[in-house]
């Protein structure tokens, strides 16, 4: 038979890559969530199949039940009458009728169809005596009941590219049918023809009342425009208004000049404040009425007498001279009565200035005022004239437009009486009965194409839901896929259930021993070589095998996994660390009863206490006795001395841990081992639980390598039914007889410095 060689040499020589486990779907893909496929539910259909056919066989025969009683006692039998709807004529003068649009046919067909369902035509029907004696009416409790239900049940549609209309009632008798259908459609023909002739009247009626309106708005206008002459002189107004409009504007001219002088006398205001006491340039005009002053004459003559005396002086006496100095005082004196002249005089020029200013300012804006109020007084006038000529046109205006539609009004009375006339019959007979109701030969319930068929299509959807939602509300983990994509973890490989193999295999944890050539150990050596493959063996050196819970069958995984990695050439060690329930002693009788507690407690060396299996390549080491503080055992430095020897010795090193939600010990283990395995048992195991073990290892830092779905039933649609057959036909014609698989000789252990040794506990099963 076929099986995975000497994968490890491969792995070392690099011919191969270490890709993730072929086949299945990994955790960083599953992070996306669950998704269905046409895969899975062809799977779900499979696994389920008798499911699935027994829910739609019990649908199906309900479907059939229920066709016969509706076809027995609650049949319908149809009723159907015609009428046809002739399109309106627009012109009554004309003898052809004018084209309608499709789209306005078509509303009006709808419409036609609506009101046939009015409720005052079916309170006429039900009201009729042969109406109430039929069975459709006396099956409802009241009235009431019995019209809305009639309004419901009536079917009334327009017949598409046509001028028809469908009237169709269902009843459970066919002589009911066809008199309630015949019975609506007189009733709505009659309410058709009366409602025509009202139409028309109501028309001329309302063309009545619009000219005896239009009558009385003229009388009313005519009688106001009256008293307006009567209260006004109309001929002088307009007279007026050209007069007052012509001193309005005249006004606003000598206002607009005004103002014009107002704003610059106080532009002139503004500046004489600003430069008054400020030594600002004369101009020629006060330069001349300032030097025109006698006193200030006076003492500018001194002034240029004493320059002309002190010129002649100094070049006689010299400049520094008492009587030049004395001249000079004199002749400064009189400079400064000179200056304070000027100055007087030029702010008294200045302030006369300003109050000539200020009066023609006042001045100017008690004319403006004055001009302002005569102008309110005369544009109030003006307005009232214009409103009261205004209003006087608007008057005979309104008269006009009374008059001229008043005669239209006159002319449409004149058409449409002679309209009413000519198309009130045309009107009548627009709508006609095609083809009256009429009793059917076969009953539209049930329609047995339609009952049988949809029935097999909804119980065929419903068998199939079923099968879904028993699939999703299934809590349970039942294939790799589950595991990868509710674990995030990536599967190694499945372990079939022990009861479906067909090699005599008594326990689990001999079967890669005992029955090398069974389906049970080609599934181990599958996860053998997906381990190899999922990564270099330097990361791999030291793994804990470990499971949700118990009973899932960790032990077994850890033991087969160890001997297919001896078998590969390998040198394995496998170490019991499950203080509270060891299971490594059970699958190798002859171990010692001291084990890794030894080690841990200082007690003896681990090669004095390791056990060579009858199983070249293998060793395992027991658990030892139960510490009392196994968590701080596991956790203290002589734990990692342990691993770091084992691992100088041995290729592999792998641990049977305990449960990883159950005790802390598995924890403590997982983050000092190279990587973890985590073993879910099928069927036993949630899918929440397996995601509790993944995220207490994520929790902790562990790296997890992959899980094992272990106890794989072998069913219909499931794994491991069609790969029964075929893997023992592909190795029907093995050399190796069926009689030596079935039951091999018990191995002889070989123990290195043996102990005494106590009874083995009874062999485990397959949940261990």
């Amino acid at each position: 038979m076929s099986t995975v060689g000497d994968v490890r040499d491969m792995v070392r020589m690099g011919s191969l890559p270490s890709p993730q486990p072929v086949g299945f779907e990994t955790a960083a893909a599953a992070e996306a969530g669950p998704s269905i496929t046409a895969g899975d539910l062809w799977r779900i259909v499979k696994q389920r199949k008798m499911l699935v056919f027994i829910t739609g066989a019990v649908l199906y025969t309900l479907v059939v039940g229920a066709t016969f009683i509706t076809w027995r006692w609650y049949p319908a039998y149809p009723s159907e009458a015609t009428l046809e709807l002739k399109p309106p004529q627009q012109d009554p003068m004309s003898p052809v009728e004018n084209t309608v649009p499709p789209e306005v046919m078509k509303l009006q067909l709808e419409t036609e169809a609506r009101k046939i369902k009015q409720l005052d035509v079916l309170t006429d029907v039900l009201k009729l005596d042969e109406v109430k004696q039929t069975n459709f009416y006396q099956w409802y409790d009241s009235f009431e009941e019995a019209l809305y239900e009639l309004r419901d049940e009536l079917v009334v549609t327009a017949i598409p590219d046509t001028q028809l209309i469908r009237v169709r009632l269902d009843c459970r008798e066919k002589k009911e049918a066809k008199l309630v259908v015949d019975r609506v459609v007189d009733a709505y023909m009659k309410r058709y023809q009366s409602s025509a002739q009202d139409n028309y009247r109501k028309s001329l009626q309302e063309i009545e009342n619009t000219r005896n309106k239009l009558l009385s708005d003229l009388r009313n206008r005519t009688a106001e425009i009256e008293k307006f002459r009567n209260t006004s002189n109309v001929p002088a107004m307009d007279a007026e208004r050209d007069v007052t409009a012509a001193r309005v504007a005249e006004m606003y001219s000598s206002l607009t000049a005004m103002q014009a002088t107002q704003a610059t006398l106080e532009a002139r205001l503004e500046t004489l404040e600003f430069n008054r006491g400020r030594d600002e340039p004369l101009s020629a005009e006060l330069r001349v009425l300032v030097e025109s002053d006698p006193v200030l004459r006076f003492w500018r003559q001194q002034v240029e007498t004493l320059d002309v005396e002190i010129e002649a002086q100094v070049q006689k006496l010299g400049p520094n001279h008492r009587d030049i100095q004395i001249l000079k005082r004199r002749r400064d004196g009189y400079a400064q009565k000179e200056t304070a002249r000027r100055e007087e005089l030029l702010d008294d020029l200045k302030a006369r200035q300003l109050d000539d200013v200020r009066t023609q300012l006042a001045e100017i804006r008690g004319m403006v005022n004055q001009v302002n109020n005569e102008l309110g007084a005369v544009e109030t006038r003006q307005n009232d004239l214009e409103k009261s000529i205004f209003t006087y046109r608007q008057l005979n205006q309104e008269k006009e437009r009374i008059e001229k539609t008043l005669e239209e009004v006159n002319e449409e009375a004149v058409k449409a009486q002679h309209a009413s006339d000519v198309s009130a019959g045309k009107e009548r007979g627009r709508l006609r009965v095609v083809q009256s109701a009429a009793e059917a030969f076969d009953p539209s319930r049930p329609n047995f194409p339609l009952y049988l068929g949809g029935g097999f299509v909804l119980s065929v959807l419903g068998a199939l839901g079923l099968a879904l939602l028993r699939e999703f509300t299934d809590k349970a983990i039942r294939t790799p896929l589950d595991v990868a994509r509710y674990g995030q973890l990536s599967v190694l490989g499945s372990i079939p259930l022990l009861d479906d193999e067909e090699a005599d295999i008594e326990e689990i944890e001999s079967a890669t021993r005992k029955a090398p050539q069974s389906l049970v150990s080609e599934a181990f050596r599958q996860v053998r070589a997906h381990l190899l493959f999922s990564g270099p063996i330097e990361s791999q050196r030291t793994l804990l095998v470990t499971s949700p819970g118990a009973g899932d069958g960790k032990s077994s995984v850890a033991i087969n996994l160890a001997v297919t990695l001896a078998q590969s050439n390998q040198r394995v060690l496998l170490i019991d660390c499950n203080f509270r329930r060891p299971a490594i002693r059970s699958a190798f009788p002859g171990t010692r009863p001291d084990g890794m507690s030894n080690v841990l407690i200082g007690q003896a060396r681990l090669e004095d206490l390791i056990t060579r299996t009858d199983l070249p390549n293998l060793d395992v080491l027991t658990s030892g006795p139960l510490p009392p503080t196994p968590a701080e055992l596991l956790g203290s430095k002589y734990m990692r001395q342990l691993i770091e020897a084992a691992s100088k010795i041995y290729d592999r090193v792998i641990f049977d841990g305990p449960p990883v939600l159950l005790i802390s010990d598995a924890l403590v283990v997982a983050t000092q081992v190279d990587g973890v395995i985590i073993v879910a048992r099928a069927v036993s195991n949630s899918k929440g639980l397996l995601k509790r073990a993944r995220d207490q290892m994520d929790r902790i830092g562990a790296r997890v390598i992959g899980a094992v779905l272990n106890g794989v039933q072998a069913r219909a649609g499931g794994y491991f039914r069609q790969q029964y057959r075929d893997f023992y036909d592909y190795t029907a014609d093995e050399t190796v007889p069926r009689d030596v698989l079935a039951a091999p000789a018990e191995p002889e252990v070989v123990v290195e410095d043996p102990l005494p040794t106590e009874e083995p506990p009874p062999p485990r099963d397959q949940n261990v």
